[in-house]
């Protein structure tokens, strides 16, 4: 880190036990807004505090310890607290049993908070634990897919998260007058940066409820009624904010965009939602951590941009190179070792030698370089994808799938529309002498994995699936069209009923398994849906009689 990078910060407090640990000048300040509860600063200290003594008490200084991520002051400071003590939070997603558990034994966890309503409740864990591991560098650990079917730890080093966070708020200044929300999945990258945005900006951090959140309607009203400045979304969850939004949220000077590929279309749409706007397509991983590239779109601009939409040049902590096989300007994205992360919990290799001398994060991801120096990506090179904002494996589905007595082989596949939005489709082979069924296979796929990357629809074959897809109903075959719809609407929802005249939030939809059915339909009905239309017909008889309305002219 600079100097002028550590002028920078001490402008706000002074050196802690990582980023959220700074202490600032005026601990009455307001840190975080949350169920309409003004969190000042000291409010974060003192019950840090209390979750440092705990941790001491167990003696868990340089252990691993699980931390189950939501949206509350709790959730900071258990993280606060376990810097200040010397353990290192693992950072646990809203999963399944199952997932927590192998998450916790992937990083050798030696305890575990329970819910944020006891923020200093610990269990133990009865594991080996990582004793003897040197954790002084490691700020704390995140999850991704493996291929196993079982989640992957990243540690993150403080020395490279430091860096990384330093540099995003030297590229997107914000200060004391900025209202940032808390829209991201809690634990995942981009929420990290809006949990320390406070501690190294002054901005305060707005924390909608788990009602505002499953809503696009809800949260576009909420972010007006707070005057939100500043908001991260997930390219999906701007288009259904977009869309459901009736006026313009004039109040939002910054919208970052934010763990999958930004289109243009959705690019468009966020402009006319944020019209005062400058919109960030924000690149990036786990692995590098944080922000790793940014293009910056200034209000007024959005409607000329065509894909694909750049991600832009490397900030200025990381060094990267395109690696090209020689057949064309296009290459696999690398990244020097000094902004990764540290490795991964399993000892798989994050970084390798290169001729040069150098150790290099080789992303995985296609990207061509412009003349005017800017990068643009065009594709994985391998089965990874991006399920809306949620990092996944194809592999890690089909070896969750495996898991299921009676199933022999599986495929997993990624089907993309044109705005972007993406789901997964499940096609299992079973057994001639069991019963496996869909329910049973969502059942255990629900404990095993992301809720973010579940498939959207499921099938369950006596023999090895052909390559052929079944033909979408003709136009006018109003019954075909419904049993379309209704098969879409139970895999996504995981319901054996949908009430047709429900609406879709008020029957248990929410922003990710709408996006689901959605894309599972486009995809059945073999022509784009804009997710748009869930809001303009919001019911699944209003949405089939548009279909079926105006489906010929679509196809």
């Amino acid at each position: 880190m600079s100097d002028e990078d550590e002028t920078e910060l001490d402008m706000i407090g002074t050196a802690g036990p990582g980023l959220l640990g700074r202490t600032p000048r005026d601990l009455s300040g307001v840190a975080l807004v949350h169920e309409g509860r003004d969190i000042t600063f000291g409010d974060i200290a003192a019950l840090s505090e209390d979750v440092s003594r705990v941790v001491r008490g167990h003696r868990l200084q340089g252990r691993v310890v699980g931390v189950p991520a939501d949206r509350s002051p709790e959730f900071v400071a258990r993280i606060v607290g376990l810097w200040s003590a010397g353990a290192v939070p693992a950072i646990l997603g809203d999963w399944g049993a199952e997932r927590v558990r192998g998450a916790l034994m992937a990083t050798g966890a030696a305890a575990t908070f329970g819910p944020s309503s006891t923020p200093t409740g610990l269990d133990p864990l009865d594991t080996a634990g990582n004793d003897g591991a040197d954790m002084g560098e490691v700020s704390h650990i995140l999850f991704t897919s493996g291929t196993t079917g079982r989640p992957k730890g990243i540690a993150v080093g403080r020395a490279a998260f430091e860096a990384a966070s330093v540099a995003f708020f030297k590229e997107l200044p914000m200060d004391g007058s900025d209202r940032i929300a808390f829209l991201s999945r809690p634990g995942h990258d981009p929420s990290l940066r809006e949990l320390i945005a406070p501690w190294l900006t002054g901005a305060t951090l707005f924390v909608p409820d788990g009602r505002t959140t499953s809503d696009p309607r809800l949260t576009a009203d909420w972010l007006a009624e707070h005057s939100i400045t500043v908001l991260q979304g997930s390219p999906v969850l701007l288009q259904l904010m977009a869309g459901s939004s009736r006026p313009p949220v004039d109040s939002l000077r910054l919208v970052c965009s934010v763990g999958a590929r930004l289109k243009a279309s959705a690019l468009r749409s966020t402009a006319r939602f944020a019209p005062r706007a400058t919109i960030v397509n924000c690149y990036g991983a786990s692995e590098t951590p944080q922000v790793l590239c940014m293009h910056q779109v200034p209000p007024g601009e959005g409607d000329a941009i065509e894909d694909p939409v750049p991600i832009g040049r490397a900030l200025g902590h990381a060094t990267v190179r395109i690696v090209s096989d020689g057949a064309g300007p296009e290459g696999r994205l690398q990244v020097e070792a000094a902004a990764c992360a540290l490795g991964y919990t399993d000892g798989t290799p994050l970084l390798a030698p290169g001729l040069d001398g150098r150790r290099w994060y080789d992303t995985g991801d296609i990207v061509r370089r412009l003349p005017d120096g800017t990068l643009c990506f065009l594709r994985r090179a391998d089965r990874q994808v991006q399920v809306n904002g949620t990092r996944v494996e194809l592999d890690e589905i089909e070896g969750a799938a495996a898991l299921v007595p009676g199933v022999v082989g599986s495929v997993a596949t990624f089907v993309e529309d044109g705005t972007g939005a993406g789901s997964v489709r499940l096609t299992v082979v079973r057994d001639s002498a069991t019963a496996v069924d869909g329910e049973e296979l969502r059942a255990v796929l629900r404990d095993h994995l992301d809720p973010a990357v579940l498939p959207s629809s499921i099938e369950v074959r006596d023999s090895p699936p052909e390559n052929h897809e079944p033909a979408p109903p003709a136009a006018g075959d109003a019954a075909a069209l419904w049993e379309v719809l209704q098969e879409c609407a139970r895999s996504a929802l995981g319901q054996d009923r949908i009430d047709p005249d429900g609406g879709f939030f008020e029957t248990g939809f929410t922003s990710m398994s709408l996006m689901r059915f959605v894309s599972e339909v486009s995809v059945r009905l073999g022509t784009e849906i804009s997710p748009v239309l869930v809001f303009r017909y919001p019911t699944l008889k209003a949405f089939a009689d548009h279909l079926l309305e105006h489906l010929d002219d679509s196809t």
